[in-house]
């Protein structure tokens, strides 16, 4: 009977985790599209860099706002109507971005994008969490968290092969139907009882309850560490393609294809965090140390190793180290909350503060350039990853003093 129960538990897991991994790497691929083009679209002349990175960080600051609005209507509506009206609308933004003249139109574009994309991962989450063992709901967090790589490589093929005008329509387009798709496979997945939604005690929507999530362990590092890994993600890894096409000299093509490489190495980091935490004895301060330490002297080391090949895998080590931490948040940490009932909310929470920040640091990033050049942009991504560690081990300390006291 056990083992029976264990297969369907497995069983279970696969199916609800197939779709849900699914639908967030379109997410994903969606939200990339304007960092691959931006090499396309500079050199064509059909837009500046300003400009782009403006709208990079409008699209941040309304998937940030949406992140913290959706995450408590997540534990109060369905996934399948959270997921499907939020692919539905981005795709339809991105296929009228190619055709919209004016700044007001692109960046409107951008905004309601980015705002319908913030309606996936908390839905997503919750559904994974409260229908799956939690060793499964582990797993199929750190596909979620493979999806955030893999989403990349399908947008930098797609600007390999098309114009950047192309690049939008055909990504709208394929997410659009991925929204159809996603509806009526949890549809029938509820209806043969492989998924049950539970909602929060009240169905009334309070905003105050966010606040509630501030009392969970260790809330406040991983509001940080959030920050930090959604800058590496979303204002860093924005920037990429751009910078090896300027500070290394490549071609857009070459940039392209070096990052979707780098994007496939990537991958793997999810899957390597979790032996990484059992290296570690399941301790968590100690892994983020590490991990934040080693982003920071990778970083570093790209303003005294100026070879081509050398940067990049510095760069690229760089990246794969604050992705340790970035596993430790989305995999581990948001999972285990699941008892809590607010697992949409919380994961609404930590995303708000994360692309808020990432908000604000790709105007600075994008006003910096002209003025501090790459290597001041280098020494910034390399200090607040030291703040990483800083933080990390300031927590370390307060819970063993904390410990201390409770065993006096």
């Amino acid at each position: 009977m056990e083992v029976t129960e264990q297969k369907r538990e497995r069983r279970k897991a696969i199916q609800i985790g197939s779709i849900a991994v699914f639908s967030y790497l379109a997410c994903y691929y969606m939200r990339h599209l304007l960092s691959v083009t931006t090499p396309l679209m500079t050199n064509e002349g059909a837009s500046t860099k300003e400009v782009l990175g403006t709208l990079s960080s409008f699209y941040m600051l309304a998937y940030a706002v949406g992140q913290l609005l959706n995450g408590i209507v997540g534990d109060r509506l369905k996934a399948k109507y959270m997921v499907s009206v939020g692919l539905a609308v981005s795709g339809i933004s991105s296929i009228c971005f190619p055709f919209a003249s004016h700044i007001v139109l692109q960046i409107l574009c951008f905004v309601v994008m980015g705002f319908s994309l913030s309606m996936l991962r908390g839905p997503l989450v919750k559904t994974i969490s409260e229908n799956t063992t939690p060793a499964y709901a582990r797993i199929c967090c750190t596909f979620f968290s493979f999806a955030s790589f893999f989403g990349p490589l399908i947008s930098s093929g797609l600007a390999i092969f098309l114009r950047w005008q192309g690049v939008f329509i055909v990504a709208g387009s394929a997410v659009f139907i991925i929204a159809i798709f996603a509806f009526f496979v949890f549809s029938l997945m509820e209806k043969r009882g492989v998924i049950h939604f539970h909602s929060v005690k009240t169905e009334k929507i309070r905003f105050r309850d966010i606040f509630k999530v501030f009392r969970l362990e260790n809330f406040g590092l991983y509001m940080i560490v959030g920050a930090l890994v959604e800058i590496s993600a979303a204002s860093i890894g924005f920037w990429i393609p751009t910078y090896m096409n300027e500070a290394l000299g490549f071609t857009e093509e070459f940039s392209n294809i070096i990052f979707s490489v780098m994007t496939v190495i990537r991958a793997t980091v999810p899957f390597l965090a979790l032996g990484v935490f059992r290296l570690f004895k399941h301790r968590q301060f100690p892994m983020l140390t590490t991990s934040f330490a080693l982003s920071a002297l990778f970083f570093a080391g790209l303003l005294f190793f100026k070879q081509p090949i050398v940067n990049i895998v510095l760069f690229l080590l760089a990246l794969m180290s604050v992705s340790l931490a970035s596993a430790l948040l989305w995999s581990i940490y948001i999972p285990s909350q699941a008892k809590s009932g607010m697992v949409s909310t919380l994961n609404g929470v930590l995303d708000f503060s994360g692309y808020a920040v990432s908000f604000l640091a790709n105007l600075v990033f994008t006003f910096s350039m002209s003025h501090i050049g790459w290597d001041g942009l280098i020494i910034m991504w390399a200090s607040m990853m030291l703040f990483g560690v800083l933080s990390a081990l300031v927590q370390a300390r307060r819970k063993k003093g904390a410990q201390e006291a409770l065993d006096t």
